[in-house]
């Protein structure tokens, strides 16, 4: 009974951020995610908030791993690519991240940013108007341009 219990208040003491958290992980090992890819899926998720200063800097020390390097920048690309407008947020943060990379990782990260230029200049006219009538294609400080 006091394992009945136990479980009982564990499961009353979840919150929703807890449960996603839960399902993120389970989906990774179903679906054979690197702990780089998660990492970067992590900083360019859809919460209204940035990814961690930790977890950037992780990301960074993995471009100067030729494996994981090759996890990271794919999963990047993917983010501009895989992604419709009304995911404008996860596109914005990959855009972050990016500027970040190519600040704080491997010289590789510029190397292989530049041979993608034309994904990136193609961001440059992106835009999306949400349901409040915002342009959030015009959105903070990481453009497209100050990249390429």
């Amino acid at each position: 009974m006091d394992r009945l219990e136990s479980l009982g208040n564990t499961l009353s003491n979840l919150t929703l951020y807890d449960i996603k958290s839960m399902y993120t992980q389970a989906k990774n090992v179903v679906l054979n995610v690197s702990e780089m890819e998660a990492k970067v899926r992590e900083a360019t998720n859809d919460d209204p908030w940035g990814a961690s200063s930790t977890l950037m800097q992780d990301i960074a020390q993995g471009t100067f791993n030729f494996q994981h390097f090759n996890e990271i920048m794919p999963c990047i690309y993917s983010q501009f690519m895989e992604k419709e407008a009304r995911q404008w947020r996860q596109i914005y943060k990959a855009l972050q991240l990016l500027e970040y990379l190519i600040k704080h990782g491997s010289e590789r990260v510029v190397d292989d940013a530049r041979s993608h230029i034309s994904t990136l200049k193609m961001l440059r006219s992106f835009h999306y108007i949400d349901e409040k009538g915002k342009d959030q294609g015009a959105n903070g400080n990481v453009s497209p341009r100050a990249i390429s």
